[in-house]
């Protein structure tokens, strides 16, 4: 299946990770709606809008099933968030991950077991390429 194409509004992601949740059985836009609504407002022509507009650039599969259809989604939560994460560093760091982190250092959000993950993260990616060498 070809890659889906552009890029996910935070609206658009929400759906996504709904259905990711959803498992392989995928979800209606009925159920995407209820589940949405215990969060917020919307109103189901909204949602499937959003429904309709990741199906066509392939985000969403529809398939058809008993009582309606049901979407699944056509790439895997970590492929998304990497590709996702690799574009804002592109258009918002210039492509440096480090000024990523760098800004991340001086926002009031990095918690102490951030830090820490992200030396344990830091340091098993060293090792790694050093076993690639």
């Amino acid at each position: 299946m070809p890659r889906p194409e552009g890029k996910l509004t935070a609206a658009q992601y929400e759906i996504m990770e709904l259905v990711w949740d959803a498992g392989g059985e995928g979800l209606t836009v009925s159920e995407i709606w209820d589940a949405i609504g215990q969060r917020r407002e919307l109103t189901r022509t909204t949602i499937q809008n959003l429904v309709e507009r990741l199906e066509k650039r392939r985000w969403l599969k529809r398939s058809k099933a008993k009582g309606g259809s049901r979407y699944v989604a056509t790439t895997d939560r970590v492929d998304t968030a990497r590709a996702l994460a690799e574009t804002f560093v592109d258009e918002f760091f210039a492509g440096s991950a480090s000024d990523l982190v760098m800004s991340l250092f001086g926002s009031k959000r990095l918690k102490q077991q951030d830090l820490v993950r992200m030396r344990e993260l830091l340091d098993s990616q060293l090792k790694k390429r050093k076993a690639q060498k």
